[in-house]
């Protein structure tokens, strides 16, 4: 994939310190990618002649990677009065219904699926309100009725806490979230 310019745009001037030059990143592009002081990063030299050279620098911060806390139903679910694919488009449903955030399945044998139903903040669209617990137990019980009511049959349910990494997010989304969602998730920027 190609590289994306970004819309904050800006001129500046090179100034010396010490032995060095220094160049200013303004405040809202510090922001839009949340940048730290002291965060490691990688300048190349770029050039291009077309006909006349043309040259740059491009500051190569590495990857953004996020670690979301997220509450996660795990349901041992028996689909043997039903179909693996109504059973499938349920759950799809319920991805809609709950804002789901990812959902993984795992077939134990011929008639026993194990679902995992993550209730996050974070998406590739953008950024939700944080569930609480009792909101994701409220869910849990909607969820395991609404499947019985299906056909199928619930074996087991729990939610537990996971720690999901994201690579996909644009540092941005989180820079302009509305929701407070710094108590739920980590993230840096990795060379």
């Amino acid at each position: 994939m190609d590289w994306v310019e970004d819309s904050v745009v800006f001129r500046g001037a090179i100034r010396r310190s010490g032995n060095s030059l220094v160049i200013t990143i303004p405040s809202e592009l510090s922001q839009r990618l949340l940048l730290r002081e002291g965060q490691e990063f990688i300048i190349y030299g770029i050039g291009r002649k077309r006909p006349e050279f043309e040259g740059g620098l491009q500051v190569y911060l590495g990857y953004f990677i996020i670690h979301e806390k997220v509450l996660v139903v795990r349901m041992r679910v028996d689909v043997s009065s039903g179909s693996f694919e109504r059973f499938g488009s349920t759950i799809k449903e319920f991805q809609e219904t709950y804002s789901l955030t990812d959902v993984k399945f795992k077939q134990v044998n011929s008639s026993i699926v194990d679902v995992e139903l993550y209730f996050g903040a974070l998406t590739d669209r953008g950024v939700t309100r944080p569930k609480t617990r009792e909101e994701v137990e409220e869910s849990a019980s909607s969820i395991e009725f609404k499947l019985r009511l299906e056909g199928f049959k619930v074996l087991e349910k729990e939610i537990i806490e996971k720690i999901v990494e994201r690579k996909s997010i644009d540092p941005a989304t989180i820079s302009k979230a509305s929701y407070k969602i710094t108590e739920i998730i980590r993230w840096r920027w990795e060379l």
